[in-house]
């Protein structure tokens, strides 16, 4: 492989000059890769705090099944932002920067207001502020760090592999916030907090740090606007965007699960976490295994097959009745789901285009978290209709999952009929 132009990955450097172009894709996928592992630790909503949110919710302060799904509801306002963050980070420079200003000035903001929600956490208005401000300069970061993904991964043709790093790392992070998650509500509490604040100090340094970025040019967000429209056609964009809403859709597995572990089955915060650390784990063994698979299976057999396991997989969750069958499930539910989001995050990363690489691949996500907020918000409240049903939301998580295959003969053919590492056909 030829080593791309200096600017085919937006001005940003990985690795020296001189090195091979394989090399300096390993840089940057070590880089993209911690980035996502410290922004899943750090996550309000999934992280190693996430466990110690949400009973300190329910426990101390009170809060109903769907009060409590309403809560994040209101916090994930920001992630709905993201579209207009990846026009301003696309376009507008911080720092003379595109991508390293907004990634050191906002990881460095997330962990001061971690820090102040550890010790300002006693109403309900102040822990929605603080939550609120803190999934907002996260978005940023995220924003950010997705347009640096698309960049080198279109310009390597790596987009299965930095694709695969980026779900290996949430796994692995994932993994860590289930061991940590349940022990640090258990013992810590909002004290855990803290930690959040001193993992995104430690990303904001190695930002600062490793990230090399040429000398950015002009802003140019009057072009953009002009161009905006243009970009809301590209049917490649919003099939791929369909496929992260259905996906997402899962009333059943977010709050209302939550609710069927702790209340119902009487799990404890601790088992909670460990459910959480065997699911990420059998996530990350996936993701390994799909950085090898991608680069001999097409991204379209590879979808079918991801997509069938994922509505499949849900089905188990009718056995969910004791703390045996819940970590086998788990697991199995973790495995397939991370078969079925890898090749999707593959056909979001090339199906965005090059000339609004963080505004597209961040015009995706936010649609992927409002179908994950209404979904929990409707679960929630479903779920107590129901009078605490789970075999419901079962079905419904099942069988939004399964009309994603649906979509996928309609995807434009050459965008999924190339394996990873092989230039697109022309």
């Amino acid at each position: 492989m030829k080593s791309p132009p200096p600017d085919s990955a937006g001005g940003l450097s990985f690795g020296r000059e001189d090195q091979p172009a394989s090399a300096r894709l390993h840089s940057a996928l070590l880089l993209v890769g911690a980035g996502y592992l410290f922004l899943t630790l750090c996550d309000s909503r999934e992280g190693v705090a996430n466990l110690a949110l949400r009973f300190l919710l329910k426990d101390h302060l009170h809060l109903t099944a769907t009060q409590l799904a309403g809560f994040f509801v209101i916090i994930k306002l920001a992630w709905y932002c993201k579209p207009f963050a990846g026009l301003l980070v696309d376009n507008v420079r911080l720092w003379g920067t595109r991508r390293k200003g907004y990634l050191v000035a906002f990881s460095a903001t997330t962990a001061v207001l971690w820090a102040a929600l550890a010790f300002k956490h006693d109403t309900y208005a102040s822990m929605l502020v603080l939550v609120l401000a803190i999934n907002f300069t996260l978005m940023m970061v995220h924003t950010t760090l997705g347009g640096m993904l698309v960049e080198v991964g279109q310009a390597y043709s790596a987009t299965g592999r930095i694709s695969a790093v980026r779900s290996g790392t949430e796994s692995l992070g994932w993994l860590l916030a289930g061991l940590a998650g349940g022990w640090i509500a258990a013992r810590m509490l909002h004290h855990g907090f803290l930690i959040n604040a001193g993992l995104m100090l430690v990303l904001t340094f190695l930002f600062a740090k490793v990230l090399r970025e040429n000398p950015a040019g002009p802003d140019q967000l009057k072009w953009t606007l002009a161009q905006f429209k243009p970009l809301l056609g590209l049917r490649t964009l919003w099939t791929a965007a369909g496929f992260w809403v259905l996906i997402k859709f899962s009333p059943g597995f977010g709050t209302p699960l939550f609710y069927y572990q702790s209340e119902t089955l009487g799990f404890s915060p601790q088992y909670i976490g460990y459910l959480g650390f065997v699911s990420a784990a059998a996530g990350l063994l996936g993701s390994v295994g799909y950085m090898r698979i991608c680069r001999r299976v097409a991204l379209s057999k590879l979808l079918w097959l991801g997509v069938t396991l994922h509505a499949a997989s849900s089905l188990a969750y009718f056995a969910y009745r004791s703390m045996g069958s819940a970590m086998v499930i788990e697991a199995v539910y973790g495995l397939c789901t991370a078969l079925a989001f890898m090749p999707i995050f593959d056909l979001l990363a090339r199906a965005t285009p090059k000339n609004f690489a963080a505004l597209g691949y961040a015009l995706i996500f936010s649609l992927g978290s409002l179908s994950v907020s209404g979904s929990d918000l409707f679960g929630s409240w479903l779920y107590e209709r129901l009078d605490h049903s789970f075999a419901g939301m079962i079905m419904l998580n099942s069988g939004s999952s399964a009309l994603v295959l649906l979509v996928i003969p309609f995807l434009p053919r050459l965008l999924v009929i190339h394996r990873d590492g092989e230039e697109p056909p022309k």
